[in-house]
Parts: structure tokens; C-alpha cells; sequence
């Protein structure tokens, strides 16, 4: 789980309603930052709008045009830095931090992933460096997704994601460590597992309070940081109480005394079906080791989620509230995908997150062989 998807930072707005050009002042005015720049391929009388991205909104603030050497301008007054969009002609759109010194651009204007510049503050070389960086891991997750479709051995594939996911941490971390606080770090640290990051992160929130403690980026940062930190590992586990197919309410406390895998999946899920296999043979292995397993369906079809219990032979615990995406358990832990697991320990604690395959396996084996 990582942050980059709690924030709405980088949403979609509506269509613009701004539709006249304005001339722009020569010169910035005092207390204003000046963002000027050049198009390469100006637009008579289009549009270049200035969006500001908040953490849950985004909003158009200003617009312009450029003129015919594709020469453009704007003037910004704020009060801490911000993360702005330049969007070209509803067209060409890029993110740029806006701070206290003036800024220098040049877009393309006519490709989406054409060129875009920013010169004049080392908060944008940061995004820059940001952007990259996701690029980078984006691309080597593809090329495993492609391997993964090719039918190539998923354990190997697995080692080698392990691997991608361990250099890119040290990655990130660096280029976090290295950089001066900046509200670009909030993005940048967004790629980090927060299960397995947590006392970083939050030692990362504690510098940027301290630079910046007026930031909404900031603000929200640390407040996602507080909800997840209550589902860490070490942290006791909510208590979940659902009806079983047949109706009966079970709660998940009633399980104490034995180490529980939280099994959150559905019967519409298919890498949950594809994993059931293996979960079938780890229950039957441990079952009589003071293990058991707690299934939380997504189901929306009580008939559905019935037939696949059946169909996988899933001889554990069963519940579900049969509300999908609405369901009590989806904000109460904070999911965003499934299959989901969560491993706790006989006195109800969270021990372990998100593990499958041969990963819960090694770490069953080391809880109860």
C-alpha cells in the first residue's frame, strides 16, 4: 500500500469555462511570482490555462494566450509553495511547484508527451527527477506484467519483483534524503510501501511540518499517515462482525487464541480465484496448528459468493456484508485492491500484510513449524 493513490492531487477537473484571451503585464508585479515562458506551437487566440492541484481538488486560477512567438505569461500570489498545472490547449498538460522565485518554461504545445521545461527553482529539477523515477519503475512493471501474460514461471518473476521493489526503495529514499524540504517530497515519498516504511515516513512528515507547517500538502500527508499507521504492523487488528452465508453473525475476535489470515477476496476477483489453490493447501497443512483463516467477500450476489466457496472448496470462516466496494470493511481497512491479507497473531495484532503465495507460506512455516 503507498500514498501516491490516497491523494487526489493529480484529478481530473471539468472543461474550462475561461474562453477570452487576456494581455499579460511586461513585468512581474511586487509579491507576485512571474511564470513566463514559450510554446513551440502557439495556438491564435487558444487557451493556456494555470490549474492549482490541491490535495482533493483542482481548480483553474487563471488563463492566457500566447502571441505569435509563442511568448506567454502569468503572475501568481500565494502564500507557500503549490503544485500547479500548465495545461496547452486542452492538450498538452504538465505539473510545475510554484514557489517564491520566477519560473521559465517551454512546452511543446501540440504532443501530449511533448517537451516541458522548468527553469529557476530547485523544487521543479525535484519533480523533474520525481517523474523519472516513476517512468523508470512503471516501465520494469510492465515488462513483468508482459512476462507474467507469456506464461514465464511466477515464483522467478516474483523474486525478481522483490528485487525491483528493494533497489527502488533505496531509490526513493535517496533521493528524499538528498533533497531540501520540499513539497515535492510528498509525492516522492507517496512511492513508499507504508506498511514497511511507516517510522521513515513519518520521521519525513515530521522535517516537511517543520518547513512548511502551513501546507495543506503537509496537512494531509500527515493526517493519511495517522489513519494508516492504525493498521500497521504492531497495531491491533479492527474487529470485523459479518454475516456467514448463513446468516449467522461471527466476529473476527471471536478467533483469539489463534493465529487468523484476513482473507479479503470475491468471487468476480480472478487473481483471488487463481490464488485459492494455494490458500485451500497452506489451511489444510496448518489448520491444526492453531490456524484458521477469516474470509471477507466483496460479493454483491449472495449466490455468487455462495458458488465460489463451493466451487474452491473453501472450508474456512466466511462473511460478507454483500455491499462490494460499499461494504463496512473497505474504509475500516483502508483497502484499495484484493486479494488482501492480513496475518495477526493469537492476541488479535497485526503481524504481517499482503502476503501470498510462497511469502505467506515461508511465513507460516516460521510461525508454526
Amino acid at each position: 500500500m503507498n500514498l501516491l493513490t490516497k491523494a487526489a492531487m493529480c484529478g481530473l477537473f471539468g472543461a474550462p469555462l475561461l474562453v477570452s484571451c487576456q494581455t499579460n503585464p511586461s513585468s512581474s508585479e511586487e509579491g507576485k511570482v512571474l511564470v513566463s515562458g514559450r510554446v513551440q506551437h502557439p495556438q491564435p487566440k487558444a487557451m493556456i490555462y494555470l490549474e492549482r492541484i490541491g490535495w482533493d481538488k483542482k481548480e483553474i486560477v487563471d488563463s492566457a494566450c500566447a502571441d505569435e512567438a509563442g511568448l506567454f505569461k502569468f503572475q501568481v500570489s500565494q502564500n507557500a509553495p503549490a503544485i500547479y498545472v500548465l495545461n496547452f490547449y486542452n492538450t498538452q498538460s504538465n505539473e510545475l511547484v510554484i514557489g517564491n522565485a520566477n519560473l521559465e518554461v517551454e512546452a511543446d504545445g501540440r504532443n501530449p508527451y511533448g517537451a516541458f521545461t522548468v527553469k529557476g527553482s530547485k523544487d521543479n529539477d525535484y519533480l523533474a527527477a520525481y517523474k523519472k523515477l516513476v517512468e523508470n519503475v512503471k516501465r520494469g512493471n510492465d515488462s513483468l506484467q508482459t512476462l507474467a501474460m507469456q506464461g514465464h514461471d511466477m515464483a522467478y518473476l516474483q523474486k525478481i519483483y522483490h528485487e525491483m521493489q528493494a533497489r527502488s526503495t533505496l531509490q526513493i529514499k535517496q533521493m528524499i534524503d538528498e533533497s531540501e524540504p520540499s513539497i515535492v517530497t510528498v509525492m516522492v515519498a507517496g512511492l513508499l510501501n507504508t506498511d514497511q516504511e511507516m517510522p521513515y515516513l513519518q520521521g519525513v512528515h515530521k522535517r516537511l511540518a517543520e518547513a512548511y507547517p502551513g501546507s495543506e500538502y503537509v496537512q494531509h500527508f500527515g493526517a493519511e499517515l495517522d489513519k494508516l499507521a492504525r493498521l500497521a504492523v504492531g497495531q491491533p487488528a479492527p474487529d470485523i462482525e459479518l454475516p456467514t452465508p448463513e446468516g449467522k453473525m461471527v466476529k473476527l475476535s471471536s478467533l483469539r487464541g489463534k493465529y487468523v489470515l484476513v482473507d479479503f477476496w470475491a468471487s468476480w476477483c480472478g487473481p483471488c480465484r487463481k490464488e485459492n489453490p494455494n490458500v485451500v493447501r497452506m489451511y489444510r497443512r496448518f489448520k491444526d496448528k492453531d490456524f484458521e483463516i477469516f474470509g471477507v467477500s466483496l460479493d454483491k450476489e449472495k449466490s455468487a459468493w455462495e458458488a465460489a466457496i463451493q466451487q474452491d472448496g473453501l472450508p474456512w470462516v466466511h462473511v460478507s456484508d454483500l455491499k462490494f466496494w460499499n461494504s463496512t470493511v473497505v474504509p475500516l481497512y483502508r483497502i484499495e485492491g484484493i486479494p488482501l491479507t492480513i496475518l495477526i497473531d493469537k492476541e488479535g495484532v497485526i503481524i504481517s500484510k499482503a502476503l501470498r503465495g510462497q511469502a505467506l507460506e515461508d511465513r507460516l512455516n516460521e510461525l508454526l513449524m
